[in-house]
């Protein structure tokens, strides 16, 4: 995985909300080659996404149903290698997040498992 890779995000306020920011920034944080995107900028900007988006795969990570991120950049004409749907992988490991504010065990737990998660899939694109 040596190309750059930009993770978009859910932005929302649930605490699974938390869980999916809290990992895509760990990831940038952690790896030269993966950028957070930040999803609010691309939807309050009407016909541009930002130039963090250049040049790079972009994956979204979900955090519900809605999949804010994945529409929103389609809006824009972005297009999409990967979406990760944290939910799916939360409730896997029968882990529940309850505060949007600050990790409780099980948001701390699942923000590792969907690191170690987005790892592995990023490694297939």
């Amino acid at each position: 995985m040596s190309d750059k890779i930009a993770l978009v995000s859910c932005s929302g306020l649930s605490p699974l909300g938390l869980v999916v920011r809290a990992a895509s920034v760990e990831l940038a944080l952690e790896n030269d080659n993966i950028v957070a995107a930040c999803i609010t900028e691309y939807s309050a900007q009407p016909n541009n996404c930002s130039p963090i988006l250049d040049d790079a795969k972009i994956v979204t990570i979900t955090g519900c149903g809605d999949d804010c991120a994945s529409v929103i950049l389609n809006d824009k004409d972005v297009s999409v290698v990967k979406n990760i749907s944290a939910d799916a992988i939360v409730k896997a490991y029968d882990l529940n997040p309850l505060d949007a504010v600050r990790l409780d065990e099980d948001g701390e737990k699942a923000v590792e498992i969907l690191k170690k998660y987005v790892l592995k899939e990023l490694e297939k694109i």
